[in-house]
């Protein structure tokens, strides 16, 4: 038995105090401006197990599992579309995305509710012709790519007909209808990815062979790349009815800058290289949208000057936390004007108390206004963790952060 889309929604009671809240508290960061306390945002994303696999990617597409949050009791009262049946229908989807804001609206603490029509990494290159495929219980991937001129001759007054775009609208245009009594929910954006990434999703291994070989073709790819990106982002924001320069995504609550690019390929770059092929395209598709954010997996550590330096990049969002020193880097951040969008993980065997005193610690002397701190066990492990309850959780940091 599958869950009916009204009783999920019936179960979604936004504490609208604790939202907006949490939202002027990230608003203060996107203009530097000091909060009354650091964000802090908490939920759950339940998730059934399947061959051995540990977390809700498997089971839902959505991103940015939040930790801590109250258990959902009802989710395991019922069956659960794959990943495939949510691709392919649009109501699935739909009832699987909204069980996080079942457990992030029951959870105190400053995270936003929003979730995104999520086709996959490979949603914008399918505007080039790229095929997109998946199986059961997987995330969908690339699997075919045009010829490299073809990628060239892209429509561009077509973009809305192309691809899986009409999908995403026909999706986006579903979950409002849904959602029209429950304004405290957004959709975000599907994943556009970045403009170095689509590169790479559309010639692979060979991007960088074109580097080197005909810089001038990959130019004009990125050009063209960075084209599609601003306009689909523009055309998507019309159906989402946000501002160009305002958006959620996820927990976050984005102001003075509404777009993300995503540049973990950039991490394969030396830094002569990427400030020559990759920064000025990210840089282009954020200035668009008056800025935005920045994320990377990977150690991006030897192109973190570049994100810093960069007006357009208010905020930046590590995929592997674990491998920075937070105690260097938010000192770092302080003197960039920028901020963290994920913060430390929690150490092997680190109490709670213990966690959160050393995250707070970090942000005294000048860092207050460095992080949106989302509190993660062992980095990428998908393991929900053991946490006290949320409530005492936001208390004790309340507590840590007063007077800061």
């Amino acid at each position: 038995m599958y869950p009916e889309l009204d009783y999920l929604l019936s179960l979604i009671e936004p504490n609208v105090e604790r939202i907006e809240r949490g939202r002027r508290r990230q608003a203060a960061l996107w203009r530097q401006e000091r909060p009354d306390c650091p964000p802090i945002v908490l939920g759950r994303s339940e998730c059934r197990q399947i061959l051995d696999r540990v977390g809700p990617q498997y089971l839902r597409l959505c991103e940015h599992q939040l930790r801590g949050g109250r258990a959902i009791h009802e989710y395991y009262q019922f069956d659960h579309y794959t990943l495939r049946q949510q691709f392919d229908n649009p109501h699935a989807m739909l009832i699987e995305s909204l069980w996080d804001m079942v457990g992030w609206s029951r959870t105190p603490g400053d995270q936003q509710l929003s979730f995104r029509p999520n086709f996959g990494v490979g949603t914008l290159a399918s505007v080039f012709g790229c095929r997109i495929d998946m199986g059961e219980q997987d995330m969908p991937w690339v699997a075919e790519r045009p010829g490299r001129q073809q990628l060239l001759e892209v429509d561009l007054d077509g973009l809305d007909r192309a691809g899986l775009i009409p999908r995403v609208i026909e999706f986006i245009q579903l979950a409002r209808d849904a959602l029209r009594n429950l304004p405290q929910i957004h959709l975000f954006m599907p994943d556009l990815q970045g403009p170095m990434n689509t590169a790479f999703l559309l010639r692979q291994q060979d991007i960088f062979f074109d580097m080197v070989d005909d810089p001038e073709y990959y130019h004009r790819l990125m050009d063209v790349i960075c084209e599609v990106y601003i306009r689909l982002t523009r055309r998507l924001k019309q159906e989402l009815g946000e501002p160009l320069d305002e958006a959620y995504h996820g927990a976050m609550y984005m102001t003075n800058g509404g777009a993300r690019v995503v540049d973990d390929v950039s991490v394969m770059l030396s830094p002569g290289q990427y400030e020559t092929f990759s920064l000025p395209y990210a840089r282009k598709c954020l200035a668009a949208f008056g800025g935005g954010w920045i994320h990377s997996c990977g150690d991006i550590s030897h192109q973190l000057r570049f994100y810093l330096d960069a007006p357009e990049i208010r905020c930046i969002n590590f995929g592997e936390p674990e491998k920075y020193d937070f105690a260097e880097v938010l000192p770092r951040f302080a003197a960039a004007g920028k901020f963290c969008y994920g913060g430390p993980v929690r150490r092997p065997g680190e109490s709670v108390a213990d966690y959160f005193a050393r995250v707070a610690g970090y942000l005294r002397g000048g860092a207050e206004k460095t992080l949106i701190f989302m509190p993660r066990y062992g980095g990428q492990d998908q393991s929900e963790g053991d946490w006290p309850d949320p409530a005492e959780m936001v208390e004790m940091w309340r507590e840590l952060n007063a007077g800061t």
